[in-house]
């Protein structure tokens, strides 16, 4: 007996220095950094609904182009974010095109336009969240006096389910405002935005101060704001030229904000088939590559397809553990013209 409890005792003794120096205790394994929503670069088209219309093209070189239907440019071309121009026509509501002498469209309503990405996006439900940037086209004091941000608003929420969109506000969460939110605690993770969309107010003009003085604090609103920088709504910066503000558009990546650039404009690129300013534009670390030509037009050569897929690890921001093919399978994204 004697003999047994000594041997229990030095076999408790051995156990015991064996935690101490660490033995066959497993090491943890480290927590990786989560992917955020500006880790990601994505393709946008400009002007997402635009047709040629017969005879303008040839005229004004610049609205040459023609972009396919939203549904297949999010499932062929691995569009990601899209510009809506919306205009208010008494009688017959928000409609999408670009201007009165250049009038065609894929999508002739504004709330047909958001149905066609809707069914899209209930079809692919794990997708990267879309972005849908809407440009009011009418004068500001029109835009002021019938309240056509207020329609724009109600025809987003009456459209999109609540339960499929990232506001603002679930944005901002507990922080003191927007931008602390973006450049502290970052945006939402990919894995918790899959299948959802976010909505951002192109404009710079009268119309976007209008938006934020009714909105100080954007609460209740779906559509995120473009500022500068140090505004405490900022959150989306957009500089159409990567090369003339590349510096500033690189800052502000790295400060946490989502960013937007053009790697073409007014079909100078495509119709010299330049790739310099594309090149500049994933330099920035860009989140929005928008173009005019996001690879069905077959009448021209000049086309923007992201080298990685659909949607790509941000080269600028991006963890080291970012895979881009776990943020989207490539699916139907094939580099070859539509036919």
């Amino acid at each position: 007996m004697k003999g047994t409890a000594l041997s229990l005792v030095a076999l408790m003794l051995m156990t015991t220095l064996a935690g101490c120096f660490g033995e066959d205790e497993p090491t943890p394994e480290p927590q990786l950094e989560e992917i955020r929503l500006n880790d990601l670069t994505m393709k946008g088209t400009h002007n997402s609904y635009h047709v040629k219309t017969p005879g303008i093209a040839a005229l004004n070189p610049e609205n040459n182009y023609t972009h396919a239907e939203l549904n297949v440019q999010a499932d062929r071309l691995g569009v990601r974010q899209f510009e809506l121009d919306v205009h208010f026509i008494p009688g017959m509501g928000l409609r999408v095109y670009h201007t009165t002498l250049d009038p065609s469209s894929n999508c002739e309503a504004f709330s047909v336009c958001m149905d066609v990405l809707l069914n899209w996006s209930n079809e692919n439900p794990d997708h990267a969240p879309l972005w849908i940037f809407v440009e009011p086209k009418n004068v500001p004091v029109v835009v002021d006096e019938l309240d056509i941000l207020e329609m724009i608003q109600s025809e987003i929420a009456a459209t999109w389910p609540a339960n499929k969109t990232i506001t603002p506000a679930d944005v901002q969460g507990d922080a003191a405002d927007l931008r602390t939110a973006v450049t502290t605690e970052g945006w939402p993770t990919l894995e918790s935005s899959r299948g959802k969309t976010l909505f951002v107010l192109l404009d710079k003009t009268e119309i976007r101060d209008l938006y934020v003085e009714r909105n100080p604090t954007l609460e209740n609103q779906t559509m995120f704001a473009i500022v500068d920088e140090n505004h405490s709504l900022a959150s989306i910066i957009s500089f159409v030229n990567p090369d003339s503000h590349g510096d500033r558009l690189r800052d502000a990546s790295d400060m946490g904000f989502m960013i937007r650039t053009r790697p073409d404009e007014a079909t100078n690129e495509a119709r010299d088939v330049n790739y310099t300013r594309f090149e500049k534009a994933l330099d920035t670390g860009a989140n929005f590559i928008t173009t005019d030509f996001p690879g069905n037009d077959l009448e021209i050569e000049y086309s923007i397809w992201l080298p990685e897929g659909p949607v790509m690890c941000n080269s600028r921001t991006a963890p080291t553990h970012c895979e881009t093919r776990d943020i989207e399978p490539w699916g139907n994204y094939t580099p070859i013209s539509l036919g």
